[in-house]
């Protein structure tokens, strides 16, 4: 049962289809993990160095599900993996360090206190775990008790750290005003929930995204604002693939679906259409980000599946005056990039996890 929803719920939304100039054959699998372009873009290598007691190892057979930055540190990063466990990096990847106490364990959820960085909170969709020591050691601060369920995404409010959001597979928003020690459900949407974060500009204001029920922004963590109705005007808008908050600029946030890239200056009230290389809904997009310094550097990638979602191809999409032009750019490997950043301290630099099915 857990193997078919974690087959179906890649299929539908952990992935995208793209189409490019880079293309491989169906039988072709490569290296997974994260790689590093220090050029924009232009070309990328991979970030593998794992320093153990036995030895240098490689990270390059990781499964990314999500990459998490540390809201107050540029060069830390996490890596939550479909079964591996968290991976992070305190100098911007130049090696990586695992946590034991979470190896084997399906990340769905990872979020950093952004006041204090040796908190962090990680779910493992049954549990929330929390470490306030620098990830040494861990507490199990909430278990989803009913089996058909499981925590998709975890927040932290930006200005009062005990303030903890997490999102239920079913569609329970949980909120924690003590940073963890208590949890009450404040929403009950009755419908599929995929991701949960937290607003840097907007103290108290949390989103939350539906698969098939569109975007969804709360001012003050229990009244919900629905922003589906301004999605309605895009064929399959609804269908979600990624959220994105624009790190350079308050209330401008980026809905990724199975229809393309939308735009909203205004906390998701009215939307705008990116024009892309890709018409609407002929590619899935899995990965986007926008260089908070410069607001017209954007990046995308596409991804096309063939027979039994063997993947085809992937490309790097790419624009310098906000997406009036997109240029094409190589991909460094066959596997299926699924979530990018752009450091946001150097932002030459772009980190993009990749996976398989």
């Amino acid at each position: 049962m857990q193997k078919k929803f974690f087959w179906l719920l890649g299929v539908m939304v952990l992935f995208t289809t793209g189409a490019g100039c880079l293309q491989f054959g169906n039988k072709a699998q490569g290296p997974m993990g994260i790689y590093q372009s220090s050029d924009k873009g232009e070309s990328w290598k991979a970030s593998t160095a794992w320093p153990t007691v036995a030895g240098v190892k490689s990270i390059s057979g990781l499964n990314v599900y999500r990459l998490h930055n540390d809201p107050s540190d540029p060069k830390a990063m996490y890596i939550a993996t479909r079964g591996q466990g968290v991976f992070y990096t305190l100098d911007s990847g130049v090696s990586w360090q695992n946590i034991p106490a979470l190896d084997g364990k399906f990340i769905y959820g990872l979020a950093v206190d952004p006041k204090s960085k040796c908190t962090v909170y990680v779910s493992d969709g049954q549990h929330i775990f929390k470490t306030t020591d620098c990830l040494r050691s861990w507490n199990n601060i909430y278990s989803e008790e009913r089996p058909d369920q499981r925590v998709v995404s975890v927040a932290v409010d930006y200005v009062n750290s005990n303030l903890i959001y997490a999102a239920v597979l079913g569609g329970d928003i949980l909120n924690s005003t003590d940073g963890g020690k208590s949890w009450k459900i404040t929403k009950r949407f009755g419908f599929q929930l995929q991701y949960l974060i937290s607003d840097p500009f907007n103290p108290g204001r949390v989103w939350a995204a539906a698969y098939q029920s569109g975007l969804y922004r709360s001012d003050n963590g229990s009244d919900w604002n629905d922003l589906s109705p301004g999605l309605e005007n895009y064929t399959d808008a609804n269908k979600f693939y990624r959220l994105v908050l624009n790190p350079g600029k308050k209330d401008s946030v980026f809905w990724i679906s199975k229809y393309g890239i939308l735009k909203s200056d205004d906390a998701g009230n009215n939307w705008t259409e990116m024009k892309l290389i890709t018409p609407p809904g002929s590619v899935n997009i899995y990965s986007f980000a926008i260089n908070g310094k410069n607001q017209n550097e954007m990046y995308y990638t596409g991804t096309i599946l063939g027979e039994k979602n063997v993947h085809v191809r992937s490309t790097l999409y790419k624009t310098t005056d906000g997406g009036k032009n997109w240029v094409t750019k190589k991909l460094p490997t066959n596997t299926i990039p699924v979530w990018m950043l752009v450091n946001p301290d150097k932002d030459n630099v772009l980190s993009l996890g990749f996976a398989t099915l």
